[in-house]
């Protein structure tokens, strides 16, 4: 019976993907009807050459003499006003904007936001006890995870909300905890994201409960006398705001299955423009919809839900520039060769060109600190003995070198890689090569100066945990 109460509703939200599926699919033949693919070798797409966004030519050079480079810069004026603009997301009956600390857990960051009244969003177990070490209480952190952690009771204990992202989660902590309150995390059929890698819903995702499997997660919680009070899904990073907008409608189908929900968590994942030719989600706009969709959601039930959002890459993307040297200038062949910049960093850094063929702002400063007044085009490269450490692919093709036009650079002056708050200390090659973690600073808000929120690591740090063995 239950099942047959609850079919109604599941083919309601299938329709309601189908349909957005469709519509998605007419926007993606759209756009790939008007920007073809790049090729091998492709010269520069984008005539536009790059600017700074926070730093000035002299901010740069005094960074590199100063903290040495390659330095990820993070600036605190920005990061406060991007969590400003989350905070005042459009809203029914109240917000909590909780920070995707997997874009960046350095305990400066963390502190600032929740100076700035956001809550976590924690993707492992370790990373909730890192969020409570830099001042956050167990009640202000969300756990979604691929892997719950043995100690996840601990972390209930201690205030943790859980969100079973599986049915195998959700039976671990009806175990633990019959009776208890937790949150649920469905795949709505739907995802969305900039590129395949950064997809978590629809078939293709191992993220989140399937939503037709909602009898299941019924009878577990039942079986265990649960009380739902969090629905939760996340479509992907960077994806498009009308998919986003119909999954908003989605996840409130799922609500009315479980009367004791009283928040719905719709995740993060807005665009954000790096590149000044690259579109940015309006929160102001996007989330008016949803507002809407909340009330009439109340109107029907007389329930009125509280909304969670979980931006990272919104928070920190543009947040953080990378000061780094060109340590060497190569030219290979003629017609068909390329004039290469090698930086003293790469993948090791930033890892989100070579992984998923993203576009981050490349400005060359001078050794004087001044900006180039002649351009040229080049090919940029890392440091690690790996032809995949490009910072120039083409758009989306990791494997394709492509051309970037910039001021001129030559050995000894600076690039400047925009950008890099989000996703990039926080999931870079660490040690490959065996090149130390970069240090982190943070620029002041009123603009006086730098501090140092991580120191660059030593040889010693790297090689701390190994083990002496005779062979």
């Amino acid at each position: 019976m239950r099942a047959t109460a609850t079919a109604p509703r599941v083919a309601t939200a299938r329709a309601r993907r189908d349909r957005a599926t469709r519509a998605t699919g007419r926007w993606t033949r759209a756009r790939t009807a008007t920007a073809p693919r790049a090729r091998l070798g492709a010269r520069s797409s984008a005539s536009a050459v790059e600017t700074l966004r926070f730093l000035t030519p002299e901010d740069a050079r005094d960074v590199a003499e100063t903290h040495g480079t390659p330095t990820y810069v993070y600036d605190r004026a920005t990061l406060d006003a991007q969590a400003a603009r989350a905070r005042a997301f459009p809203n029914a009956y109240g917000l909590t904007v909780r920070y995707a600390m997997k874009a960046s857990p350095n305990a400066a960051i963390l502190k600032t936001f929740k100076k700035a009244g956001l809550h976590v969003d924690a993707s492992s177990g370790y990373e909730c006890e890192r969020a409570m070490k830099a001042g956050f209480e167990g009640g202000e952190i969300s756990l979604s995870t691929q892997e719950l952690p043995r100690f996840f009771e601990d972390l209930v204990r201690r205030g943790v909300k859980v969100n079973a992202c599986s049915l195998d989660q959700l039976e671990r902590f009806g175990r633990a905890f019959p009776g208890g309150e937790v949150g649920v995390r469905f795949n709505p059929g739907l995802g969305s994201g900039g590129t395949g890698k950064t997809n978590v819903g629809g078939p293709s995702s191992s993220f989140g409960i399937w939503f037709e499997s909602l009898p299941r997660v019924k009878e577990i919680v039942e079986q265990y006398d649960l009380k739902v009070v969090r629905v939760h899904t996340h479509i992907g990073s960077g994806s498009d705001p009308a998919v986003w907008q119909k999954v908003s409608g989605m996840s409130l189908d799922l609500c009315r299955e479980f009367p004791s929900v009283d928040t719905l968590n719709l995740g993060g994942g807005y665009k954000v423009g790096r590149m000044s030719y690259e579109k940015s989600t309006d929160l102001a706009v996007v989330g008016v919809p949803v507002k809407e969709a909340f009330e009439a959601f109340a109107k029907e039930t007389g329930r009125k839900l509280k909304l969670e959002i979980e931006p990272g890459t919104f928070l920190l993307a543009n947040s953080c520039a990378v000061v780094t040297s060109v340590q060497d200038k190569v030219v290979t062949g003629t017609a068909e060769g390329h004039t290469f910049l090698k930086l003293d960093m790469g993948m090791t850094e930033v890892l989100r060109p070579s992984l998923y063929g993203s576009q981050h702002p490349l400005v060359s400063v001078s050794k004087a600190g001044e900006l180039p007044a002649a351009q040229a085009d080049y090919v940029v490269v890392g440091h690690c003995c790996e032809s995949g450490d490009l910072l120039t692919p083409a758009p989306d093709e990791p494997e394709t070198i492509s051309e970037r036009r910039m001021g001129e650079v030559n050995i000894g002056d600076y690039v400047v890689i925009e950008g890099s708050g989000a996703y990039c200390a926080g999931m870079s090659s660490k040690n490959y090569n065996s090149f130390p973690e970069a240090p982190e600073v943070m620029r002041l808000a009123d603009g006086a100066g730098f501090a140092v929120i991580r120191r660059k690591q030593t040889l010693e740090q790297i090689l701390a945990n190994e083990v002496d063995f005779t062979a």
